[in-house]
């Protein structure tokens, strides 16, 4: 019997050996470190071109490991994200219908009144959502002092109905930032896009630095931020690892990590771009996954085009969170019963709310928060 349990211990050692030697890749190498390590900011653009680069299969399991000991692996938030100034932008981003530059049969529309916007965030919230975002097609919040103070108000007002709050509403100044700390505000979005790099290729209107001065002020104020990217512009793989670079070697992370597929829409410069495949995702969801690990990736824009199946595939990769509704700004989602019956069948537990705060750096405390208030425009 002896002679037996020798001669099966054999191959299984050997087996181990192999096993260990698949297991070296870029991808198992960051994942153990995150875990061991913790949150790192000093990544190098080669480190986590090494991950992305990694063997899909690989890059998942690993990336898996790191989501389950950074979070309840089958927790995933319900946030709801309603256009609440739709069309008639000065930009010129490649990708969005609500340009004025562009023909795409989107009708510009005035701010929305608030018994609209309550009563559709109300709506959202019996439906399971615990985070709503505004969004309105500006450049940027200046000379917009009687519709930016409404939005303050709709901010205290949904705070109020126990959900978090993001806005999404163009480049910030510092003050304005500090209103909608006062405010209430949960999170501001402000996606960089694509690498520095590409970047100038799908916008001319904004720059790179303008963007990241708006996180910065989001950051400095004490609000969470919200900040991911775009696949599908006609980048190369390049420049995704080098969004994520970016993002990942900010002074502090941001909390929210949305990573969009491109809804192509007809009329816009980038309506013949081929749909991005799954596998495109999932390699952006775990490498965000691993270098950002206490970040919420959010599985956003273009889920519509995926199956029940592949959109496991991006919850087991690291997403942990998904909007639901009919439409995501202007462009179409998924169905709220299809939503339904995959938490159901996959698992998935909706995540509460989160009101744990950061406190704001010195310079930024409550006391200059009233002189800065008083003095936006």
């Amino acid at each position: 019997m002896m002679w037996i349990m020798r001669s099966i211990r054999r191959p299984l050692g050997q087996f181990q050996v192999a096993a260990a030697s698949f297991s070296s890749s870029a991808a198992a190498v960051e994942a153990e470190r995150s875990i061991r390590e913790g949150v790192r900011n000093d990544w190098r653009r080669e480190e986590i071109k090494s991950i992305y680069d990694s063997p899909i299969l690989d890059l998942l399991f690993h990336a898996a490991q790191v989501h389950r000991h950074a979070h309840n692996f089958r927790e995933v938030q319900q946030c709801t994200l309603l256009s609440i100034k739709t069309g008639g932008c000065s930009e010129d981003c490649s990708y969005c219908p609500q340009s004025s530059r562009y023909s795409t049969g989107l009708k510009a529309q005035k701010l929305m009144n608030e018994d609209a916007v309550l009563e559709a965030a109300r709506k959202a919230k019996e439906a399971g959502s615990t985070r709503f975002c505004m969004g309105a097609a500006w450049r940027d919040t200046v000379g917009r002092k009687t519709n930016f103070n409404q939005i303050l108000e709709y901010v205290k007002e949904i705070r109020d109905m126990g959900m978090e709050v993001c806005c999404t509403l163009g480049m910030l100044e510092k003050q304005q930032a500090l209103e909608l700390k006062k405010a209430g505000l949960t999170a501001y979005n402000h996606n960089l896009d694509t690498s520095r790099e590409f970047y100038p290729n799908i916008i001319t209107t904004r720059t790179y630095d303008e963007r990241l001065q708006t996180l910065e002020y989001v950051r400095d104020a004490g609000i969470n931020v919200c900040s991911g990217g775009i696949i599908g512009l006609g980048e190369a793989e390049e420049d995704r690892v080098g969004l994520l670079h970016t993002l990942a070697t900010l002074p502090i992370h941001p909390e929210s990590v949305p990573i969009n597929a491109l809804v192509a829409v007809k009329g816009t410069p980038l309506q013949d771009q081929k749909p991005v495949e799954i596998w495109e995702m999932i390699r952006m969801i775990a490498t965000a996954r691993i270098v950002m690990p206490k970040a919420m990736v959010r599985l956003s824009a273009g889920r519509v085009r995926f199956s029940m199946p592949e959109q496991a595939l991006c919850f087991l990769a690291g997403a942990n969170s998904i909007f639901t509704g009919e439409k995501l700004l202007t462009t179409q989602n998924n169905d709220y019963d299809a939503d339904q019956t995959m938490f159901k069948l996959l698992g998935l537990i909706p995540k509460a709310p989160d009101f744990s705060e950061r406190p704001a750096p010195k310079e930024f405390e409550p006391e200059n928060t009233e002189v800065a208030a008083a003095s936006s425009g």
